[in-house]
């Protein structure tokens, strides 16, 4: 992931930030606020008022910390690998597991100093990598792991080509051989009907999605993962939001947005 890909985690930031202020927030994270410093205002400036892809993206937080934290309730010394962590508090506010953060060092470094690990609820490390130079099997080896892992891929796959995806897998299928991944994935047909604007931005900040496809899906099935669970983000964001008529509306009329934007769960056993 490049420099301008990494900035994107300011904007996700900022949905979160803003969410957490809401008298009703659908995601509550209220370590967020700790990284907002003036780059991350600046970003979040061109993107506030993107009203519903802000809350969307607070909503697919909130649905990967239900589904972790269902794991770490019946496993609570779980390994969970966040990779392109961004500034993810999760670690700070889950109930268990044992977290690795992985991401560029620029947010790394701003990480420990905001919100230092030694803080965190959990046990927390943090390691960097330079994803257009450094191997993920290289960095990733000394925690190699046959026990099952939880890796979480928010909000990272859209910017990879189809042949990244498919060696990020073989990495992770490596590393831990028994694990649960965790991610958001948009069909194309999505993207262009429903975020081509906010894509703009995206893209005028050099950050572009790349290979996007009606099955995104594919590349795990045919790496040989199973589907737990997928969940639409639009319509969890309308039920979280208590927004009865917009969820009865896409539950059972607008399958194209219900299903367009899911959080996918797939283990690997």
């Amino acid at each position: 992931m490049a420099n301008a890909v990494s900035k994107t985690a300011y904007y996700t930031l900022g949905c979160r930030v803003a969410d957490a202020r809401k008298p009703r927030p659908l995601c509550g994270d209220t370590f967020a606020a700790r990284f907002m410093n003036d780059e991350a205002k600046q970003v979040w400036e061109r993107f506030k008022s993107f009203t519903q892809p802000n809350a969307s993206n607070a909503a697919r937080h909130q649905i990967i910390d239900t589904l972790v934290q269902e794991e770490l309730d019946k496993q609570p010394q779980a390994r969970v690998v966040v990779l392109g962590a961004g500034f993810d508090t999760r670690a700070y506010r889950l109930r268990g597991g044992r977290w690795l953060e992985i991401d560029d060092a620029s947010i790394i470094t701003q990480k420990d100093t905001s919100l230092p690990a030694a803080e965190a609820k959990n046990p927390l490390e943090r390691i960097t990598i330079d994803f257009a130079t450094e191997s993920l099997a290289a960095r990733l080896a000394p925690y190699r792991d046959s026990r099952r892992t939880h890796i979480i891929l928010e909000g990272v796959l859209m910017y990879l080509t189809q042949a990244q995806r498919r060696d990020m897998l073989a990495v992770l299928r490596d590393v831990f051989p028994q694990h649960v991944v965790y991610c958001d994935l948009m069909r194309a047909t999505f993207q262009n009907k429903y975020s081509r604007d906010l894509y703009a931005v995206l893209t005028d900040m050099g950050a572009f999605f790349h290979d996007m496809t009606d099955t995104p899906e594919a590349v795990f099935l045919e790496a040989g993962y199973t589907p737990a669970s997928a969940t639409s983000v639009p319509l969890r964001s309308a039920e979280l939001a208590g927004q009865r008529v917009p969820a009865f509306i896409l539950r059972h009329l607008l399958r194209p947005v219900r299903d367009g934007y899911r959080i996918w769960k797939f283990e690997r056993t």
